[in-house]
């Protein structure tokens, strides 16, 4: 009722609108232009109110359906999250590899490591889900085919009892291996632990 209320008031203001500009246009091909545009604004003062009024129903329509898939919803968001969730840990996974093969190769540059095997620790942050790096175990081998340079000869009260081995070699490549791989991953000392292969 409220529809057909508003269609004849639109109708009525139009035409008196209408009469009124009639009134002040001197020529009859102006008025004929005139009755056109009143014309167009009669019919969109008639479809407007309808348009609207079957718009108004094709959306409780939606609201009604809407309801009926909440649930549908619901198991889609549950469905996204736990696709969220194997993806992140197979970056997680992608990128623990990625750091193991970068670290072997630092170690590897060092004079006398002839191979590494990394063993690497993380953590998430819990604010932004990140990982993070927390500890790297180190396993490298010697390079038996490097030729140690020739040391030094003391002869006299300090030297090397038989049996006796000079390890400082291997203490000075661990430490560099360490300070290496300190430096390029951007971790404490404490955090990396580099031992050699049995």
């Amino acid at each position: 009722m409220e529809t057909i209320y508003l269609i004849v008031r639109n109708i009525i203001f139009i035409v008196l609108l209408a009469v009124f500009l009639e009134m002040l246009l001197p020529l009859k091909e102006t008025r004929r232009f005139l009755e056109v545009v009143v014309g167009l604004f009669v019919v969109l003062s008639i479809l407007n109110p309808l348009v609207s009024w079957l718009y108004d129903e094709e959306l409780q329509q939606i609201d009604l359906q809407v309801g009926k898939q909440e649930g549908e919803l619901e198991r889609i968001l549950d469905q996204g999250k736990k696709l969220q969730e194997v993806q992140s840990e197979q970056v997680s996974a992608a990128y623990g590899e990625q750091l193991e093969k970068q670290i072997c190769a630092a170690a590897q540059m060092i004079s006398g490591v002839s191979g590494a095997s990394a063993d690497l620790v993380f953590s998430t942050d819990a604010q932004d889900n990140q990982l993070i790096l927390e500890r790297v175990h180190l396993v490298i081998e010697k390079n038996e085919k490097v030729v140690e340079p020739v040391q030094e000869v003391e002869i006299g009260p300090k030297a090397v009892e038989p049996g006796q081995v000079d390890d400082t070699g291997d203490q000075e490549v661990l430490e560099q291996v360490r300070n290496t791989i300190v430096a390029l991953f951007g971790l404490r000392a404490e955090q990396v632990e580099v031992i050699w292969k049995e």
